[in-house]
C-alpha cells in the first residue's frame, strides 16, 4: 500500500482517526485553532485524500460524513517505508 501524505494531510487524518465520522463543518471547527484552515481548504484536502483512497464519505442526512479509509498503523508503516 502506497500512501504519501503531506504534513497537512496528516493533521486532518489524525483528527478523523480520533473521531469519525465527521462532517466538513465539524472538521473545519476541530482544526481551525491549530491550522487556521477555512472550510474551502478542508474541502480541498478531503478531495485530495479521497483521490489517494485515504478517506471515504457516506451521504448523511444533511451533510457528507467522512471516515478514514486506511488504518492509522498502515499509514504510519507506509510512511516509514518511503
Amino acid at each position: 500500500m502506497k500512501i504519501d501524505l503531506s504534513n497537512s494531510e496528516w493533521k486532518l487524518m489524525n483528527r478523523l482517526w480520533q473521531t469519525s465520522p465527521m462532517t466538513i463543518t465539524e472538521l473545519t471547527a476541530a482544526l481551525k485553532e491549530e491550522t487556521g484552515w477555512s472550510k474551502n481548504t478542508v474541502i480541498t484536502m478531503l478531495s485530495r485524500l479521497e483521490g489517494k483512497e485515504a478517506v471515504r464519505h457516506e451521504e448523511g442526512r444533511r451533510a457528507k460524513l467522512y471516515f478514514p479509509a486506511v488504518d492509522r498503523e498502515d499509514a504510519i508503516e507506509a510512511e516509514t517505508e518511503t
